[in-house]
């Protein structure tokens, strides 16, 4: 049973959002957990936040303004400083709880000693509130509690394993072995990077239940540091991930020689990655898009023999490029032509072997595509377990498919 004597703090760091504000608050304050408190952190908002606030009558709201603003990161750790509750959820201004959202995060924690926080499922809606479909690829684990090197690892593999603020509760103490939100790579993972560190000491637990609503909508700085160009989100995520590998070198997985040479394969892959992100933003550091085609045309018509049949996945960027002299199939094909990549591993590894017994002898990633090794993981792990890789580098993975391992 939950215990209601487990008091929790639902912070709500805001600024200029008065409307949505009004919105979450309503959210939170119907919540039916008898024990929990509000606290609002204006950080020094030029609209009616503070009268919006105020106007919801009660005791357990409580309303914070920072003099000057001092940015999300700063107001996010003081959400940290200020609370006094065994268990603390940090609630986005323009997202929203659902019905039984504390109740159930706080039955998971008590029923989970281990856990540093619990998440939940959620749901993506829009300005308007209207939901939207959430991405096919995300990873959903099953419910209950899983252990933090577990998490470490999916992270490391490439699951597309999201947990947004909104859906989590944290429980102080381990916050307190750890530390607060930190910028150690992007003002804009902190939160990433903070469960990251509390995985690597505790665990963490799921509820499978849709508990939040979690808001979409452009005026986040989320949506420009990922979705726009010159963002450096996918750069920073990188760099999240490759740290996921250091926390498990030193966890108890590392002492099977297997495993460790498993995280050194995808800390080189990483730090590869990464410097492709790098080279976005810094396109000096690197050679020229032109140059490295012409290179890995090269590279690969001198492991593929002319006449020979491969499968090129290269995001149907430099598929003309290949001399006529081999024929290629793209990935996913449908009557020779780009079909788009695939919606999970199943079709990927199917159209795969489907293409190999129509005689493709090689599969061939292009660099634009190296995202495809992380994305799909059970296609990547399924390749290397099969096949031979006969060439890797910062243009090209190749692997042969004439024989089977």
């Amino acid at each position: 049973m939950v215990n209601p004597k487990q008091e929790v703090t639902v912070a709500v760091p805001t600024y200029n959002r008065s409307e949505l504000l009004k919105v979450c608050l309503e959210s939170v304050l119907k919540q039916d957990y008898a024990n929990f408190r509000v606290i609002v952190l204006d950080n020094a908002s030029s609209d009616d936040s503070e009268t919006v606030v105020r106007s919801f009558a009660g005791s357990r709201l409580t309303y914070m303004r920072n003099e000057t603003n001092i940015g999300l990161f700063r107001n996010w750790n003081r959400a940290i400083e200020v609370n006094e509750s065994p268990y603390l959820t940090i609630l986005q201004d323009d997202d929203a709880m659902l019905p039984g959202f504390i109740r159930e995060s706080v039955l998971a924690l008590d029923e989970n000693p281990r856990a540093a926080f619990s998440f939940t499922l959620f749901e993506c809606i829009d300005i308007n509130g209207v939901s939207q479909p959430v991405d096919k690829g995300l990873y959903v684990p099953g419910g209950g509690g899983i252990p933090g090197q577990e998490y470490l690892h999916q992270i490391v593999a490439g699951r597309n394993w999201v947990i947004y603020p909104t859906s989590v509760m944290m429980r102080s103490s381990a916050l307190a072995a750890v530390g607060p939100f930190d910028t150690l790579h992007s003002k804009h993972t902190t939160d990433f990077n903070l469960y990251l560190r509390l995985a690597a000491r505790f665990d963490i637990v799921l509820v499978p239940k849709i508990l939040c609503q979690v808001r979409i909508h452009p005026g986040q700085e989320f949506q420009h540091h990922y979705h726009s160009p010159g963002g450096t989100g996918a750069l920073a995520s990188m760099a999240e991930r490759m740290d996921a590998i250091g926390y498990l070198i030193q966890s108890s997985w590392a002492e099977d020689p297997s495993y460790r040479r498993w995280l050194g394969e995808r800390l080189l892959h990483l730090s590869m990655r990464r410097s492709e992100f790098t080279q976005e933003l810094v396109p000096e550091i690197n050679l020229t898009w032109a140059e490295r085609l012409q290179i890995a045309i090269q590279e690969m018509t001198a492991i593929i023999p002319a006449g020979d049949r491969l499968i090129l996945v290269d995001e149907c960027d430099w598929g003309s490029e290949v001399p006529e002299d081999r024929h290629v199939f793209p990935f996913l094909e449908r009557e020779g032509n780009y079909w788009g990549p695939p919606p999970d591993d199943d079709t990927a590894i199917r159209e795969l072997e489907r293409l190999r017994r129509s005689g493709a002898n090689f599969i061939v990633f292009g660099w634009p595509a190296f995202w495809w090794l992380d994305y799909y993981v059970g296609m990547r792990d399924y390749l290397y377990a099969e096949f031979h890789c006969v060439l890797t580098n910062s243009r090209l993975v190749v692997f042969d498919l004439k024989h089977k391992k």
